[in-house]
């Protein structure tokens, strides 16, 4: 099983971007490891690697985060983690990570509220195929009645035709995800992601800025990419309270202008 990771960070001089990586078996149980990456112009991280099985258990989950050393092994800053990238994987595949960092969100205390809604997708449910492309995106702001769904520029995307979205599937902790197969997949694709109403099945909201775009132009045998896109950008309803009145006030703001 390889490993590729991907991400666009400018470290000062003297760090380095650094990829923890945890390797589990169905039990939780796993090791750990603390891997540099590489950069050839300042900005986009790269790591290539061969996941070590082990001993006696087949590698079930990956979990990993981003964090920036210096030159001494001393950590300078590390991505918010309060939900974790982790994913189930398979020995046989290879997984490719396209990935960006992850701030801490000004609405990151909505990741603890649990809303009713469709049952939760298990991790391990999610399908992959000789060739997959695994979106994974969090919407913790999108409530209970709607859903997040995707569009895109190819075909098997839907074609930008309203009709033809991909439902995704909440797999808890505000994530949501799709797997598609990426056999009929012209790679790069240009996507974006919008929210659906459950009971009239219409887009009622797309997400605002630039399409998305996928980084990679070929999948070969057995290769999973997986493209975390951080937020989904679309407006979302803060609460905040101001303590000299004593009362409790809402704002909506644009999710692009929501970290810190």
């Amino acid at each position: 099983m390889k490993l590729q990771f991907s991400i666009s960070y400018r470290a000062p001089f003297g760090q380095s971007v650094h990829v923890c990586l945890r390797y589990l078996d169905a039990g939780g149980h796993g090791r750990s490891l603390d891997l540099p990456m590489h950069t050839d112009d300042g900005t986009l991280w790269r790591l290539e690697t061969t996941a070590r099985p082990l001993p006696r258990q087949a590698v079930r989950y990956l979990a990993y985060h981003y964090q920036v050393e210096d030159d001494a092994g001393r950590l300078m800053r590390r991505e918010w983690a309060a939900v974790p990238r982790l994913y189930c994987c398979d020995e046989s595949r290879n997984y490719i990570f396209e990935d960006i960092w992850r701030d801490l969100s000004l609405q990151h205390y909505l990741f603890a509220v649990r809303r009713p809604r469709r049952p939760l997708m298990r991790l391990c449910d999610v399908p992959q195929f000789n060739r997959s492309v695994i979106f994974r995106v969090s919407a913790p702001h999108v409530p209970a009645g709607r859903s997040v769904a995707l569009l895109g520029s190819d075909a098997a995307l839907g074609a930008w035709s309203e009709k033809r979205y991909l439902q995704m599937y909440p797999v808890g902790d505000g994530d949501w995800m799709l797997s598609i197969n990426a056999y009929a997949l012209g790679l790069p694709v240009a996507f974006k992601y919008v929210v659906v109403d459950d009971h009239t099945h219409d887009i009622v909201e797309w997400e605002r800025g630039d399409n998305r775009r996928t980084a990679l132009r070929r999948l070969e045998t057995g290769d999973q990419l997986v493209v975390y896109g951080g937020n989904v950008r679309t407006a979302t309803t803060l609460t905040f309270h101001d303590e000299l009145l004593n009362e409790d006030h809402t704002t909506d703001y644009d999710l692009r202008e929501l970290y810190i």
